[in-house]
């Protein structure tokens, strides 16, 4: 099974940059709602307190406009100051409205307390629009010093207890917003210290991944490397064998058999020497050509290129029965004669690896192979009742050669094997 790097690199980064920006998101969104909640309190303590503020002058301004029209001695001035004392009660009951909808309840009694001293002084002074100048000229400081100092006074104390009320609930609010800001701080430690635990995990993963694929594929490497140094080797062996071959067998042969044919032009004219002797030259003939064979068919078999891939696995059957003394069975299902040359060389290589395992190294003695053609794939499988071997050790080069084979046909080799159980 191929083994990528890149996949799990790709993985840890991106789980990495998500534990990076969810707490950033989540610190952001928190930060903005604080903020937002922060502003409103402000303003809202801003807007009360400008209130409160503007009610107080709307009650120094009542005291003013009465005291102006007492000092004043035109006839006509009393409706004009009637008029302003009018509109600055209008004014003084819109700023009431306003305060009752941004005061808590807790502050409602206060306000309305005060409402109800300034309605009860507006209607105290309301009479003395009525008074003639006499009147005025007589009762004024009295009325000034007496009634309506003390009512004003009175009204600027029940409004500083309004603005008492509106700084405490403006401390509460700002304190429980300070404790939410403590709680979102704990919170948010939590998260990073998560997210940072969280990275290093899959940090120290990825990099024990890439550590364990760079392993396998340092030893990957040498097995190639070996793998090279032994096929070089076993190139030479084959040389020196196939050099052997045709020096010994085949050059003794060929010299037996020229020194037959010599003996026969000396036995011309003894017919029974003649014939014992051109035996034997037709027999060393035959030796020498079954030996050729046999050498042609150890490099590349016939039958794989002239009848294909099916005959030529039954000979190779046929040849471990005959050598070995085994059992070797193949069955066959499918079509088999469109392979290229390139498939069908490889398939009859791997059964050659296999049977000769088999019988040198599992000694086997039940061999069934099969081989069956499914659409564009072809799947060959090899048994046996051998001794078997622990399949997830470190395998022969017998192996990696046929993993190498089937690797550059985009297949795929397995092996179960275990010891005692045989192979398949």
């Amino acid at each position: 099974m191929k083994k990528r790097t890149w996949p799990v690199v790709l993985l840890g980064l991106c789980c990495l940059l998500v534990l990076i920006a969810w707490p950033g998101w989540a610190m952001l969104q928190r930060t903005q709602r604080l903020f937002a909640e922060t502003a409103g309190i402000q303003q809202r303590f801003a807007e009360r307190q400008g209130k409160i503020q503007a009610v107080n002058e709307r009650i120094q301004n009542s005291s003013i406009v009465i005291r102006d029209y007492l000092l004043d001695s035109a006839p006509a001035a009393g409706p004009r100051y009637r008029k302003e004392l009018v509109a600055n009660r209008e004014e003084v009951g819109r700023l009431f409205e306003g305060l009752r909808q941004t005061l808590p309840a807790s502050g409602v009694g206060p306000l309305q307390r005060l409402e109800e001293q300034y309605r009860l002084h507006f209607d105290m002074v309301m009479p003395v629009f009525a008074w003639t100048a006499a009147e005025k000229q007589r009762q004024a400081t009295y009325f000034l010093r007496m009634q309506q100092r003390p009512r004003r006074e009175g009204l600027l104390a029940i409004s500083r207890e309004v603005a008492g009320l509106s700084e405490a609930v403006h401390q509460r609010q700002l304190q429980a917003l300070g404790e939410e800001q403590e709680t979102f701080r704990a919170e948010l430690r939590t998260m990073v210290g998560l997210a940072l635990g969280i990275g290093m995990v899959i940090s120290v993963g990825a990099v024990w991944r890439i550590r364990q694929l760079e392993g396998a594929r340092l030893q990957y490497e040498q097995q190639l490397r070996e793998l090279s140094a032994r096929v070089m080797r076993a190139q030479e062996e084959e040389r020196r064998s196939l050099s052997r071959e045709l020096h010994d067998e085949v050059g003794q042969m060929l010299t037996g058999l020229r020194m037959e044919l010599g003996a026969l032009d000396r036995f011309r004219k003894d017919e029974a020497q003649f014939r014992t002797h051109h035996g034997e030259a037709k027999e060393l003939t035959e030796q020498t050509m079954r030996m050729v064979r046999d050498l042609a068919v150890g490099l590349r078999p016939s039958l794989l290129d002239d009848l294909g891939l099916g005959p030529a696995l039954q000979a190779q059957v046929r040849d471990f029965n005959r050598r070995w003394g085994g059992m070797a069975t193949l069955e066959i299902s499918g079509a088999t004669a469109e392979l290229d040359e390139l498939q069908r060389t490889c398939r009859y290589r791997l059964v050659q690896e296999g049977l000769t395992n088999c019988a040198r190294h599992a000694r086997a003695k039940v061999v069934r192979i099969g081989l069956v053609a499914e659409g564009k794939g072809i799947v060959l499988t090899l048994t046996d009742d051998g001794v078997g071997f622990d399949a997830t050790g470190r395998r022969g080069f017998g192996l990696i050669g046929m993993e190498e084979r089937v690797r550059e046909l985009g297949g795929r080799l397995v092996v179960d094997s275990a010891p005692g159980e045989g192979t398949c």
